[in-house]
C-alpha cells in the first residue's frame, strides 16, 4: 500500500515524551485510530452512525445484558501477528486486571470477557448496558498479546515502538 511519513506536530506547546500507550489519556489521541484500532467505530457526529472494524458484527442477548462480537478475520498486528478473539479478550481482561488503564470503566459495568469458539467474543454485563456500546466498542483499543503478555508494567509502559492494527507504525521522536 502507501507509504510514506507522517509528522505530528504537538500544537499545544507541552514536551511530547513519544508514547503510544492506548491506556494513557495523556497520549491517546496519538494511538487509538492510527496505530490502536477498535472494535467498531461510532461516528458521534452522524447520529452515532456504526461502522464494523476489527469486529464484523455483533448482537446484544439476555435482555442486554450480554453482547457478542464477531472478530475480523485476516487482519494482522503491525508485526505480522495475526490479530484474533483471544486479543479482544486479553486486551479487555489486561484493563480488568490493571484498573488504572481502564480509563472508560468499562468493567464497572462489565461482569466477563470470554472468547466463544474461533471468532467471537462475548461480554457479559452486570446489567443492561446498551448505553456502554460507545466505550467498549469504540474506545478500546486491541492490543497484541504476544507483545502485551511481556511487558512488567502496562501502567507506565511508554510504548514507544507500538504494535497494532492500524494503518500507522511509529519511526523516531525527537
Amino acid at each position: 500500500g502507501p507509504s510514506g511519513v507522517l509528522t505530528i506536530d504537538n500544537e499545544s506547546g507541552g514536551t511530547w515524551t513519544c508514547n503510544f500507550n492506548p491506556f494513557n489519556l495523556s497520549y491517546i489521541s496519538y494511538s487509538l485510530g492510527p496505530v490502536y484500532e477498535p472494535l467498531a467505530f461510532v461516528n458521534t457526529l452522524q447520529s452515532g452512525k456504526i461502522t464494523p472494524w476489527l469486529a464484523t458484527s455483533w448482537s446484544w442477548g439476555s435482555g442486554n445484558k450480554s453482547l457478542t462480537f464477531t472478530i475480523r478475520k485476516g487482519v494482522k498486528f503491525t508485526n505480522g501477528d495475526p490479530m484474533s478473539a483471544a486479543d479482544v479478550v486479553y486486551t479487555f481482561n489486561l484493563l480488568k486486571k490493571n484498573p488504572t488503564l481502564d480509563i472508560n470503566a468499562v468493567w464497572s459495568v462489565l461482569s466477563s470477557v470470554t472468547q466463544k469458539g474461533s471468532d467471537q467474543v462475548e461480554m457479559k454485563f452486570k446489567t443492561a448496558a446498551v448505553p456502554y456500546f460507545y466505550y467498549i466498542a469504540d474506545q478500546v483499543g486491541i492490543v497484541d498479546q504476544k507483545v502485551w503478555s511481556k511487558i512488567s508494567n502496562p501502567v507506565t509502559y511508554p510504548d514507544k515502538n507500538p504494535v497494532g492494527t492500524g494503518a500507522f507504525t511509529a519511526g523516531s521522536s525527537t
